[in-house]
């Protein structure tokens, strides 16, 4: 990446400034070996989605950024729906759906650590996971499609209208995939607040 478009805040933490049709600014949170090395695609990623509707702050990217599906994979962002923000496949992580839900446990690390393995496996086994994985959940095709667009059961608020797709329809793509939580550990995390209370994610 180059590193001239970047001002550095402190040691670990970046901006890309507004520019164009930028809504927000972009925040990079890295090492400068880590920003050093990252693709040029991240911060044109990191701006673009800093140009969608109802962004609230920044357009963030984590240490482990890289390029993705229209925003960068280890990119977040809030959008505000009362402002006209949208909910974007890219960033909830349509293909594997890394992080998208969080769970708070009532353990404390000291009750995991110990069993660390043997839970991540154990989850494994019992999460839906990848392409052809199923889970829990059964639509047919009319079901799917009212609740991509935020009808029926499902498909909570209307605001779900306010959806962004990257590029072709992904219908068709996510109804291969509903119900599971993707192919890659990466969404199955356990890390503990401040309090020693851990998360699952």
């Amino acid at each position: 990446m180059d590193m001239k478009a970047l001002k550095q805040r402190n040691e670990f933490e970046w901006k890309l400034p507004r520019t164009g049709r930028m809504r927000v600014p972009g925040v990079i949170f890295a090492s400068r070996e880590l920003v050093a090395e990252m693709d040029a695609k991240v911060a044109e990623q990191v701006t673009n989605v800093a140009t969608l509707p109802g962004i609230v702050l920044a357009s963030y990217a984590m240490p482990d950024a890289h390029w993705g599906y229209g925003f960068p994979i280890g990119g977040v962002a809030a959008f505000d729906a009362d402002d006209g923000g949208v909910v974007s496949a890219g960033g909830v992580g349509f293909d594997i759906s890394c992080g998208v839900r969080t769970l708070l446990t009532g353990l404390k690390r000291s009750d995991i650590t110990a069993q660390q393995e043997r839970l991540a496996d154990l989850l494994y086994a019992r999460i839906p996971a990848g392409i052809g994985s199923t889970g829990a959940i059964r639509l047919d095709s009319k079901a799917m499609s009212a609740m991509l667009s935020g009808r029926g059961a499902l498909g909570g608020r209307a605001r779900l209208r306010h959806r962004r797709r990257s590029g072709a329809d992904r219908g068709s793509w996510l109804r291969q995939r509903r119900g599971s939580c993707g192919g890659l550990r990466s969404g199955e995390k356990a890390p503990a607040r401040r309090d020693g209370h851990s998360w699952l994610g």
